[in-house]
């Protein structure tokens, strides 16, 4: 099953990657890299449980608890998430469909019970906070990785103990406006784990108010044979000080599970778990 960029892996706190053997990977371009990452190997189905903790500036902490759904299929990834608790967001779901295919634009609803309403989200949406949280939508999503140009800045540096490249992204100078305008984002630099071909660790250039976001993915451990985040932080800064943050907890996840196609559907949005 093939998993995006850090799409909704992030809000229930996974990645899932495969390692590169040594001898390819001295051999490979920055582009082959992150279509490495792009196409990682995630299991056929997950479930899982996470807490997505929001802290301010001043040291005020909202946690939200969730629970997500995976699968993948012929052409798409599907994944849903219900939110469970506080009392305020409960019953609120996030729905995304992941095409395979990179000239299709991915789907995403969010339902949200006041409105009792699932909404599809449009391109424009996208760079909007996802549930008051340091990630937006189209973090969640994922990111079509055919829109960017990749350059190495490093080919080494190491990052916890293990050894990374150092890959920029760009937009693609005639898509540049466009997806700025869904991701929020001018460029953005990450850090991929030779090793298991795993980003752990990212910056990202804001558009709009000079801000600076800043990425760190650890306690990764091996479920089933698929390497998991169980740690994912994203750090909003302005002039060097930390404006918010949002951690990403996963504290329980199944793979390749049983799921119905029923499950991943707007009406199943609206019915809840």
């Amino acid at each position: 099953m093939k998993a995006k960029l850090q799409k909704m892996s992030m809000l229930i706190g996974i990645s899932f990657f495969f390692s590169i053997q040594p001898a390819t990977a001295q051999t490979m371009s920055a582009y082959e890299v992150m279509k490495k990452v792009d196409e990682r190997d995630t299991g056929q189905s997950s479930v899982s449980e996470s807490v997505m903790s929001l802290n301010d500036s001043i040291g005020n902490q909202r946690a939200l608890q969730a629970k997500s759904y995976h699968k993948g299929g012929k052409g798409v990834t599907k994944s849903i998430t219900f939110f469970l608790m506080p009392a305020n967001v409960r019953r609120t779901a996030f729905l995304s469909f992941d095409w395979e295919d990179e000239t299709k634009e991915d789907d995403s609803w969010l339902y949200l019970p006041a409105l009792r309403k699932a909404k599809h989200l449009t391109r424009n949406n996208k760079s909007g906070s996802f549930m008051g949280s340091d990630f937006t939508y189209s973090d969640i999503e994922g990111v079509n990785i055919e829109e960017y140009d990749y350059e190495f800045l490093k080919t080494s540096e190491e990052v916890d103990g293990h050894d990374t490249w150092v890959i920029q992204r760009k937009p693609k100078k005639a898509l540049e406006k466009d997806v700025i305008k869904k991701t929020g984002y001018v460029k953005s630099t990450v850090w991929v784990r030779k090793d298991i071909s795993m980003i752990v660790k990212g910056k990202f250039w804001v558009e709009k108010g000079k801000k600076i976001k800043h990425l760190t993915v650890t306690d990764i451990k091996k479920i089933d044979g698929i390497w998991t985040a169980h740690n994912t932080q994203m750090r909003t800064t302005k002039n060097k000080k930390v404006l918010h943050s949002t951690v990403l907890q996963t504290k329980s996840i199944k793979y390749n599970v049983p799921l119905k196609d029923g499950t991943f559907t707007t009406r199943r949005m609206t019915e809840g778990l």
